[in-house]
């Protein structure tokens, strides 16, 4: 009834979390990918079923397993094409105004030393 929480299992899920923490596109792309595996391996299997209804069900979960693949492909295609656009702008501006983004850059990096030399000094 109870599930035993061992140093081994929250070690799992402090794993698992970290990796969905610091991977969440490569997560959800597995997960989607898993699904439709899964639906094709279902639909493969009521292939020989003589059940009418059973049959309707195959067939719409074919169509609907062919929608969200043209989907997930258009999703992606669309989703290269913007980070190509917005490399393509970043790449533009860098070289447009090196200056700016050199000082940007350095901002950046003294309030990263700041912040990460509070912490030290907290400790």
């Amino acid at each position: 009834m109870f599930t035993r929480v061992t140093r081994r299992s929250r070690a799992q899920a402090r794993r698992a979390a970290r990796i969905l923490n610091e991977h969440p596109a490569a997560v959800a792309g597995a997960e989607v990918r898993l699904l439709i595996w899964t639906v094709e391996d279902l639909i493969e299997r009521l292939k020989y079923v003589a059940d009418p209804e059973l049959k309707r069900w195959r067939k719409q979960a074919a169509a609907s397993l062919e929608s969200a693949r043209a989907a997930v492909a258009d999703g992606e295609a669309r989703l290269r094409e913007q980070a190509g656009e917005f490399a393509e702008y970043g790449d533009a501006y860098v070289r447009n105004h090196p200056w700016t983004t050199l000082g940007a850059l350095a901002v950046g990096l003294l309030a990263v030393g700041l912040w990460t030399g509070r912490s030290l000094i907290a400790e």
